[in-house]
């Protein structure tokens, strides 16, 4: 079922309830706009990651990688 949205004077537009719970989109939560080649548009909701947090796990899997590689020799 298709729902309508109008985008008001200053760019906003607002998700319906049941289109929220349906995405389980809930306040606060973090969506990445993208714009097709056709002008589609789509909201794809991502998770925020704390920036220190993905560098520890980021070196931790290099590390990782490292010590496969060193295995494999």
């Amino acid at each position: 079922m298709s729902e309508y949205l109008q985008v008001r004077s200053n760019g906003q537009i607002t998700l319906p309830a049941p289109t929220r719970r349906k995405a389980k989109i809930k306040e606060g939560d973090l969506l990445e706009v993208v714009v097709d080649i056709d002008g589609t548009i789509r909201l794809v909701p991502k998770l925020a990651v704390d920036r220190a947090l993905a560098e520890k796990y980021q070196l931790e899997d290099v590390n990782w990688a490292l010590k496969q590689k060193d295995n494999k020799d």
